[in-house]
């Protein structure tokens, strides 16, 4: 069973296709742009909670020192739901990124595929 995006592409000529093709992979790779840069967001972002949950927990008195406090921002659910969303985001990240490339290779596969059909009309006539 074809899919609806299939059949309207199957129904473009070869250069439609590569626009088609071409504009998709843009799209792709914005999508991946933005989802790496939310992840890297979050990534530079765990020094900077790091140290607020630090010096949180030493000014109010619940931990003696810095190391004293970074265990128990470690330990803390806190911490370890950032640094869940933190590895989610670079996943996505990730996954985006083979969605892109994936595309990419489609996009030079039908382009070869277009100028070896070419290179074959000429070779016939």
């Amino acid at each position: 069973m074809t899919t609806l995006s299939e059949r309207i592409v199957s129904n473009m000529s070869p250069a439609d296709q590569r626009k088609h093709l071409s504009e998709m992979v843009r799209i792709a790779e914005l999508e991946w742009n933005a989802a790496d840069d939310n992840a890297s967001r979050l990534e530079e972002g765990r020094s900077i909670n790091m140290a607020e949950m630090k010096l949180e927990l030493v000014a109010s008195g619940a931990a003696k020192s810095m190391s004293a406090a970074e265990d128990y921002v470690r330990a803390s659910q806190k911490w370890k739901d950032y640094v869940r969303k933190t590895h989610d985001a670079r996943r996505v990240a990730n996954d985006l990124r083979t969605e892109w490339r994936k595309l990419e290779r489609d996009y030079f596969g039908a382009n070869s595929d277009e100028k070896r059909e070419q290179n074959q009309m000429r070779m016939s006539r």
